[in-house]
C-alpha cells in the first residue's frame, strides 16, 4: 500500500521513469505469475526486476512488507489480502471485471492489449485413453461444473470454469503454448 503509484496510470509513470529500479516478485522462475509479468514488460516495453521466491506465500508477505513493491497476484490465493487493503490491486488480467474486484479496471481497459493471464487446469489422462472413457469423463466434470454449489464456490475463489469438449480443450491448450511459448524462449525462463 505505501507504494507511490495508487492506480495504473500512475504506476506505468513510475515504472516508465525508474527503468530497471522496480522490482517484482514471483512464487518461483517459471510460475504462472512470473510468466504473466514477463508478457506484461513485453507489451509494454517497459523493464521491472524479477525477484523470484519459493512460493507465493512468502512472495506475498514481502509484498504487503513493502520488501518488493509489485507482483502479479491470483484472486484465489490473494483476495482475501487484496480485500482488507495489504496490498492494492491497480488492474485485472481477465478479459472483464472480476465480479469480486469490480472497481479494478482490467489491463485491456487501462489499453494494454494480449496479456490477459490466468492460470487454467484441466483433466487430463493417460495417451490412448478409450474415447469412451473420455467422453464419460467429460460429461461428468461439465456436469459437476454445472452444479450450483459447485459453481458458486469456485465463483467465490476467483476462478472461472469453463466447461466444454475434449477438442475445445485440446485447441485451448495448444494456443495457450503457442501465446507463451516466446515469451519462455525469448527470456530463457526455466521451472525452478
Amino acid at each position: 500500500p505505501d507504494f507511490p503509484a495508487k492506480n495504473f496510470k500512475e504506476f506505468m509513470a513510475y515504472v516508465r521513469a525508474h527503468p530497471g529500479q522496480v522490482n517484482y516478485a514471483s512464487p518461483g522462475n517459471g510460475s504462472p505469475h512470473h510468466l504473466a509479468m514477463e508478457m506484461f514488460k513485453h507489451r509494454t516495453q517497459t523493464f521491472l526486476v524479477h525477484i523470484p521466491y519459493r512460493g507465493a506465500a512468502p512472495a506475498l508477505q514481502d509484498v504487503m512488507a513493502g520488501q518488493v513493491p509489485v507482483m502479479f497476484l491470483d484472486l484465489a490465493s490473494g483476495l482475501t489480502t487484496m480485500q482488507s487493503g495489504k496490498v492494492r490491486a491497480i488492474a485485472y488480467g481477465g478479459a472483464e471485471r472480476s465480479a469480486l474486484l469490480p472497481g479494478v479496471p482490467t489491463l485491456i481497459e487501462e489499453q494494454v492489449r494480449e496479456v490477459e493471464v490466468f492460470a487454467f487446469q484441466g483433466l487430463l489422462g493417460p495417451a490412448g485413453m478409450p474415447a469412451a472413457t473420455v467422453q464419460r469423463l467429460n460429461a461428468e466434470l461439465n456436469k459437476a461444473l454445472a452444479n450450483s454449489t459447485v459453481l458458486k464456490r469456485f465463483l467465490d475463489l476467483g476462478m472461472q470454469p469453463m466447461p466444454g469438449t475434449p477438442e475445445q480443450f485440446r485447441a485451448f491448450a495448444r494456443n495457450e503454448a503457442r501465446r507463451w511459448g516466446p515469451i519462455i524462449r525469448d527470456n530463457g525462463i526455466r521451472l525452478d
